[in-house]
């Protein structure tokens, strides 16, 4: 009974160590299967890629008739995977151009930075494009100005009354510059209407006339000194002629303020030099370009 009852122990333990022994082989036999057949389907995907190269290539060996009514991937692959970005650029086609045209520009806008004058410029400009970036421009600018809030305060409201500050008086200026028109894009208006702009940064050189106001009884002197500056542009197109145009002035120029006739409350008589500095005269202009 002991007998029987050990052997059948025995094939028991045989039967579960054969059980651990093949579980194992079974799982690694059914991995390698699976790993094999990845690495097939792997070999297949690359096989299938060789003849779409190859295709490509093909497509590139054609004559340009036979490619004209298809793309072609093998070239558009290399320009993608291209190291530099400079071995292709997009470019996009303006719907408004200048290249090449003449503009004519009617502006007005207030005098911005000036303590003592305040009132409005008005200026006439002609400018030649000779492509998209670049141009050159002629233009006047005439300043309607006279005193400003803070002027009638001391001449008014100050102790003692008549007393008048010592300044000088933009008067005209004629100048040149160099456009140079670095970007242009589009916009949506409200959702209904795409506007097409440029920004332009003209550096320029000039005359300003300025008068030294030194007696309110006579006529004051005038002076014609070199100026110079830059403006920042901004084109708003509407149509093949016509355009919105903003445009921030600045100018500076060396000027010889003279003594007001406030003598003798002013140690300095009138007429006399009482600083020399240079001076900088900020407007902002609106108004409208024709492209010829």
């Amino acid at each position: 009974m002991t007998s029987k009852s050990t052997t059948c122990n025995r094939i028991l333990m045989n039967i579960l160590l054969g059980a651990f022994i093949v579980a194992p082989v079974t799982f690694a036999a059914q991995a390698t299967f699976a790993q094999s057949a990845q690495y097939t389907r792997h070999r297949k995907r690359k096989k299938q890629v060789a003849q779409d190269d190859s295709a490509s290539t093909n497509a590139t060996n054609q004559s340009p008739t036979d490619q004209s009514d298809k793309l072609n991937m093998g070239e558009l692959e290399k320009k993608y995977w291209a190291p530099k970005d400079t071995d292709f650029s997009v470019v996009q086609n303006r719907k408004y151009t200048k290249a090449k045209r003449f503009a004519l520009s009617a502006l007005v806008g207030p005098l911005i930075n000036d303590p003592y004058n305040t009132g409005y410029n008005y200026e006439l400009k002609l400018n030649y494009y000779f492509s998209e970036r670049y141009g050159v421009e002629l233009f006047e600018d005439k300043a309607d100005l006279h005193d400003s809030q803070t002027t009638k305060d001391f001449m008014f409201n100050s102790s003692g009354g008549g007393i008048r500050p010592d300044f000088n008086r933009d008067l005209n200026f004629v100048g040149v510059g160099f456009n140079w028109v670095p970007f242009y894009a589009k916009m949506s208006f409200l959702g209904k209407k795409i506007i097409y702009f440029d920004m332009q940064v003209t550096p320029f050189v000039g005359v300003e006339t300025y008068e030294q106001l030194e007696d309110q009884l006579q006529k004051d002197p005038t002076q014609n000194v070199f100026a110079y500056g830059f403006d920042i542009v901004q084109y708003f197109f509407f149509s093949k002629h016509f355009a919105i145009q903003a445009d921030l002035q600045n100018r500076y120029y060396h000027e010889n303020v003279v003594s007001y006739g406030n003598y003798p409350i002013n140690s300095i008589q009138p007429g006399l030099t009482k600083r020399s500095d240079t001076a900088n005269t900020t407007n902002f202009l609106m108004g409208v370009t024709y492209f010829f």
